[in-house]
């Protein structure tokens, strides 16, 4: 998409981070796994990169500008209306009018609360993510160096992200329960539970952070409608999930790419979106976030994540786990049925084992 777009080029050349992969560790060091990019089941997609988010939007926004893209900075939408054909948007200062409106708000899903849209929750576990950057946390060596680290706890997950410079965004994610139940400081109950783990512990050894901590809590929803005739909402102004697959880029932009070519077809026509333009758009998105939604559900129970941790190599399944993991789902028959056989797998484990149990304890 980002090549399509033209924007590729320019995002290679940003200095951002090589990512080649993704590993998962137990919390006490007991189990290691690791996912090579470039063994997925499509292919051509070897590397990605670990971007941090204000520098790679920027890029974005640079190129769309290129493109011809007025662009308007320090300037907050307070407010939106509409004339037959005609949206009127009220800025802090003056307003801007078109024929059509794509909110790219993100959780702050502008259009959605002001047209009063419902929020749908995905039906996940209310959680709280606690992260920061660090320098001097431990980096794999070789072209491992760029891979997401995701350290599982029973009950959550770190994740440790190499980016350029030599940071690291290091975030822990866990139920907001929990964080209630510690007594509601997160930069405490972050460093608790590096203490608790060996793992953590020894990757953590020396380092140091810069800049705050941020929290996000409860990010977990969708909107059932997420298009009218003449307005859609794209990325994470139509739903948010769980980051643990790092899926938000990836449907962030084929969003957008789906909402720019309908606004395309239908404004050549000088019409607006017809009711079944409305609906095939929410259903592909919709279908995108439920393949990570019952993914996650997944990773998230103990005995699924067991299964996750040693791969079966028959009938292709660590390429297509693979390929999702790399956020490079394309809802083809061949990626279909290994995923549901890989979510079979999971669901007789369950019951029945199949692999080695995990254990958490530390010795």
């Amino acid at each position: 998409m980002l090549k399509e777009s033209g924007a590729w080029a320019k995002v290679e050349g940003a200095g951002f981070q090589r990512k080649c992969g993704a590993e998962f560790v137990v919390a006490n060091g007991s189990r290691w796994q690791q996912f090579w990019f470039a063994k997925g089941l499509i292919p051509g997609y070897g590397e990605t990169f670990q971007v941090e988010r204000a520098k790679f939007d920027h890029v974005l926004l640079d190129h769309a500008a290129s493109c011809g893209c007025e662009v308007r900075q320090g300037c907050a939408a307070k407010d939106v209306t509409r004339e037959r054909d005609e949206w009127r948007v009220t800025l802090e200062e003056g307003e801007v009018r078109g024929r059509w409106l794509l909110d790219a708000s993100g959780r702050d899903s502008f259009l959605g609360r002001i047209l009063g849209f419902a929020k749908k929750p995905m039906n996940l576990t209310k959680r709280i993510a606690v992260y920061a950057h660090f320098h001097g946390v431990y980096r794999n060596p070789g072209d491992a160096e760029g891979h997401i680290t995701i350290v599982r706890l029973e009950d959550g997950w770190f994740w440790l992200i190499p980016l350029a410079e030599g940071k690291v965004s290091v975030g822990m994610v866990r139920p907001l329960e929990d964080l209630k139940q510690s007594g509601g400081i997160a930069e405490e109950w972050f460093a608790r539970t590096v203490a608790s783990s060996s793992e953590l512990t020894r990757r953590m050894n020396g380092a140091k952070q810069v800049g705050q901590f941020y929290k996000t809590a409860d990010y977990s929803y969708h909107y059932e409608q997420m298009a009218i005739d003449r307005a859609i909402m794209v990325g994470d102004a139509a739903g948010f999930i769980d980051p643990i697959f790092s899926s938000g880029v990836h449907i962030a932009t084929k969003s957008g790419q789906i909402a720019a070519g309908l606004i395309l077809r239908a404004d050549a026509k000088k019409r607006g979106l017809t009711a079944a333009e409305q609906s095939r758009y929410s259903r592909h998105v919709h279908r995108h976030m439920e393949v990570y939604r019952e993914m996650i559900s997944m990773y998230y129970d103990n005995r699924s994540f067991e299964v996750l941790m040693h791969p079966e190599a028959r009938f292709g399944i660590v390429p297509a786990v693979t390929s999702i993991l790399a956020g490079n789902f394309h809802p083809s028959f061949p990626m279909w049925w290994r995923v549901k056989l890989f979510q079979l797998v999971c669901r007789i484990h369950r019951h029945t084992p199949i692999v080695p149990r995990l254990d958490y304890s530390e010795a």
